[in-house]
């Protein structure tokens, strides 16, 4: 329905889809292009195509494999156009903090992101990014598949790779912490 009516142009539809997938669009197009200004800029541009291609959308995948697969591809074409030299600046993860958590738990998580965060950007962005889509947007391997253009045993192997990365990266970091953090 939410899709339909923003197929039809419905300005309420266009903006909850926004809402709904924009956090997540981000962080994606972070993983990418390394750079807060950039990754704003790619996600607007992507929610531009994915609207102005709305019609052309098969409703066999999910919506979000389809539209993080826009913003994978734009992503990658702007830093294809990159100027040589210009480097990606370190980030933050984009996902917002979960609500309800109060004092110490509230503390705790906020601990795990920030962590989780500097590790994953110890990793190679494509490492990360895969991850990110697994771990945090939830998306199949199959997914994965569909939005990185990848078959299903690179995107397998790549986990498992990324994975332990992510483990040494933590061990680094909080040699002594690291199996209370997750």
């Amino acid at each position: 329905m939410l899709l339909r009516q923003a197929g039809q142009g419905q300005p309420q539809a266009l903006a909850q889809l926004v809402r709904r997938y924009q956090a997540l669009a981000y962080t994606v197009a972070l993983r990418v292009v390394g750079n807060p200004q950039d990754a704003e800029e790619v996600v607007q541009d992507a929610f531009l195509k994915a609207f102005a291609a709305l019609a052309q959308f098969q409703r066999a995948a999910k919506f979000s494999t389809w539209l993080y697969r826009i913003v994978y591809n734009t992503a990658l074409t702007k830093t294809r156009s990159r100027v040589p030299g210009d480097r990606p600046q370190p980030f933050e993860t984009a996902l917002e903090p979960a609500t309800g958590a109060d004092g110490w738990e509230a503390v705790r998580r906020a601990d795990q992101r920030k962590y989780l965060a500097l590790a994953l950007a110890r990793l190679p962005p494509e490492d990360a990014l895969v991850l990110t889509l697994h771990y945090l947007a939830e998306q199949s391997i199959a997914e994965i598949c569909v939005i990185l253009g990848k078959k299903t045993s690179a995107v397998k192997m790549q986990l498992l790779r990324s994975r332990k990365q992510l483990e040494q990266a933590l061990t680094q970091l909080l040699p002594t912490e690291f199996q209370h953090l997750l």
